[in-house]
């Protein structure tokens, strides 16, 4: 697999804040990951009208969603480039159909006993303002982590992927569960910043903090565009 770390890039304020914590440790130096032409995917992690939705279920259980909210134009943003440089979209749905295949997550949350992320309902479904298509991938998952008993590896290779680029909620969760699966998968990961959002913003930064020291990449939404718009075209039938 060819994942090159890219050295010498200008970091961000809160990425320079994170390498501070751990001047001079080699064993925590930041990653990056240079997306590989025809080797990378784009997983976007339940973004639905449940989570996001002022008419979804966390809303209309007084959950404030507005950090969640944050990452719907910058996803946005991301697919947009993605499908335009011929990059696979991968959408992943959380849900159940009711409590008993809902596991131990249920327990953990119960206002979802009367509704909430059941498959099959409006609440279930992609938020139409991220920009999901027909032509995308779409994996079903029930647990936090998006390759747990899911067919979303198989996708991946198939696809040939080697960099898979994330965003999506919740950040502290699903995204922190799926990019920790990738790595362990021998995917490279690359989780951007801007584009997941949370129920709890004070675990925002730390989980990200997380995330970048020990099995992931995590990068600005500008970044990220700027290395997509130089990639050759997939899908280009020229070359």
């Amino acid at each position: 697999m060819r994942f090159t770390p890219v050295d010498g890039k200008k970091t961000s304020i809160k990425e320079t804040t994170m390498q501070k914590s751990y001047a001079g440790a080699d064993p925590f130096a930041l990653t990056r990951f240079a997306l590989s032409p025809a080797r990378t995917a784009l997983v976007v992690i339940d973004m639905q009208n449940d989570f996001l939705h002022a008419d979804g279920w966390y809303a209309k259980q007084g959950i404030d969603i507005s950090h969640m909210q944050s990452a719907i134009a910058p996803t946005a943003s991301l697919v947009r480039e993605a499908r335009a440089r011929g990059v696979p979209v991968i959408w992943t749905r959380h849900g159940f159909r009711d409590a008993r295949d809902a596991g131990i997550f249920a327990q953990l949350r119960p206002f979802f006993d009367k509704g909430g992320l059941r498959q099959g309902t409006w609440g279930y479904e992609i938020m139409t303002e991220c920009g999901p298509s027909p032509a995308d991938w779409y994996v079903e998952k029930q647990r936090l982590s998006a390759f747990f008993g899911t067919n979303l590896e198989v996708v991946l290779r198939s696809l040939k992927a080697e960099t898979v680029l994330m965003c999506g909620v919740l950040t502290n969760q699903c995204v922190a569960a799926t990019s920790k699966d990738a790595n362990f998968r021998d995917f490279a990961p690359i989780v951007v910043r801007d584009a997941v959002g949370t129920t709890l913003p004070h675990l925002h930064e730390p989980a990200l903090e997380m995330m970048a020291v020990g099995w992931s990449e995590v990068r600005g939404l500008d970044d990220t565009l700027t290395e997509l718009r130089a990639l050759p075209l997939v899908n280009d039938k020229t070359r």
